[in-house]
């Protein structure tokens, strides 16, 4: 029998050092009102040279686990969804570092919508039975795969990490759906050069995002049964509020409805932004038992995908 799975507590850890436009107007020439324009963002985050991602990581996954009221032993999985590592195995260190004696772990990426794939790799997990409390979390360190002279992408990504607790949640609540899907043949338009930076072609990942985004959510809208009027809370990987506002308008969906804070003062950090911004409608009370929220994930691959989740644990 499949066990009815849900997330069970949320935690974050967001780097201190603030990025502001003023500081990156001044090294590409541009004025802070135009980039907070041409992106939505005011400031973004960043990981000084001493703190490493797991660190970031073991901070965020022992907040979730104080948050769902569960102990670190009964972990019995550790998914690392990220694009960036310490080390080849980042899932190791933090389960050593959170205390998860007994426990399995993974690392896996697949660009800004990693979190999606880990929350959906973790939910097959426990709806089987397998493992019966999973810990995901979504990190990384972008501010180390920027060209410092590539005002593009230098202006957008930042830093940040997120982690979920995933279990056995009360029927009526927890995952509805989940839908993903990738196209190898766009790669090309966002990706990592030959010198390990970002490289992105704004105009094609524009396009994309704002064809993919509003399909996932119709899909899994189709996929579990609801309209879109059944929808409490979208909550969107962070990429650019203009692909935001774009997406949404074309749903028809209230902007008020749509988690944009994370953009717009933590930049868009890939893997843990949808995470983070479910975190903040959680504890601020816009998110609330029994509502019905999308999250929407697109990004390098070039993937996408969705999940819709009965919130209530």
């Amino acid at each position: 029998m499949m066990v009815n799975t849900g997330i069970l507590g949320i935690g974050v850890d967001i780097p201190d050092r603030v990025v502001n436009n003023e500081e990156l107007g001044a090294r590409f020439g541009m004025k802070a009102s135009d980039i907070e324009r041409k992106t939505g963002i005011i400031e973004r985050r960043y990981l000084s040279k001493e703190e490493t991602l797991t660190e970031l990581c073991e901070r965020a996954g022992k907040r979730a686990i104080e948050n769902a009221g569960v102990n670190a032993e009964e972990i019995d999985l550790v998914i690392i969804a990220t694009n960036t590592h310490d080390t080849h195995i980042t899932a190791a260190l933090v389960q050593d570092r959170i205390g998860a004696r007994k426990c399995a772990g993974l690392d896996l990426h697949s660009g800004c919508s990693s979190f999606i794939t880990g929350l959906a790799t973790a939910v097959q997990f426990v709806k089987t039975g397998m493992y019966k409390k999973s810990l995901v979390v979504a990190v990384d360190k972008c501010s180390s795969l920027l060209n410092p002279d590539d005002y593009k992408t230098s202006l957008i990504f930042g830093d940040g990490a997120a982690a979920v607790i995933v279990g056995e949640v009360p029927e009526g609540r927890g995952i509805l759906g989940i839908t993903m899907q990738m196209d190898g043949s766009g790669g090309h338009h966002l990706h990592l050069d030959e010198n390990k930076h970002i490289k992105m072609n704004g105009r094609a990942v524009f396009d994309f995002a704002v064809e993919k985004f509003p399909e996932a959510v119709n899909e899994i809208l189709a996929q579990t049964g609801h309209t879109l009027d059944d929808v409490h809370f979208i909550i969107p990987h962070q990429s650019n509020l203009r692909i935001i506002e774009t997406s949404i308008a074309s749903l028809g969906y209230p902007m008020e409805q749509v988690h944009t804070h994370t953009i717009r003062y933590y930049g868009n950090s890939s893997a843990p932004t949808i995470p983070i911004g479910l975190h903040k409608e959680v504890t601020e009370g816009k998110i609330k038992d029994g509502d019905l929220v999308i999250l929407v994930g697109y990004g390098a691959g070039l993937g996408w995908g969705a999940v819709a989740i009965r919130w209530g644990s």
